[in-house]
């Protein structure tokens, strides 16, 4: 199998692509990848991924649980996630559900374009912290 390098250098640090998991194919079930990787077909189940996931404009992934160390949305990503490094969700690509990111100092990017609906969760040395919501209120006057 041939070997997919990311041309950008200014986003996530990943190495190479050494899997694919091909538009119009379809997996269910649990998938442990041990390299970078890219999803365009369809996953639903447990996925976790121990270097760079791409999900790529025809992705689509309905996640019981989805663990990996950095990750690039440009598709469709709906369940809960977990992601130990950076997260990106570019141009056209949609996230829902509930995060969880295990390092703040890499962070949620959300590009111009790209959209997330959901919970964030901070985990700091170990302990989890929910993003709170700050609340505005205004008094009325009558």
């Amino acid at each position: 199998m041939g070997t997919w390098r990311r041309r950008s250098t200014d986003t996530i640090d990943g190495g190479d692509i050494i899997s694919l998991i091909g538009e119009g194919t379809v997996f269910t079930g649990d998938l442990v990848l041990k390299g970078g990787a890219r999803i365009d077909g369809k996953v639903v189940g447990k996925i976790t991924a121990q270097s760079l996931l791409v999900v790529g404009p025809t992705g689509d992934v309905e996640a019981e649980e989805l663990r990996a160390t950095s990750l690039s949305v440009c598709g469709n990503v709906r369940g809960k996630l977990v992601v130990g490094g950076r997260l990106e969700i570019q141009a056209g690509g949609r996230v829902s559900g509930h995060i969880v990111m295990e390092m703040e100092k890499e962070g949620l990017v959300v590009a111009p374009g790209g959209i997330f609906e959901g919970t964030v969760e901070y985990a700091h040395g170990g302990a989890r912290h929910q993003a709170e919501t700050p609340e505005f209120a205004v008094p009325a006057s009558v």
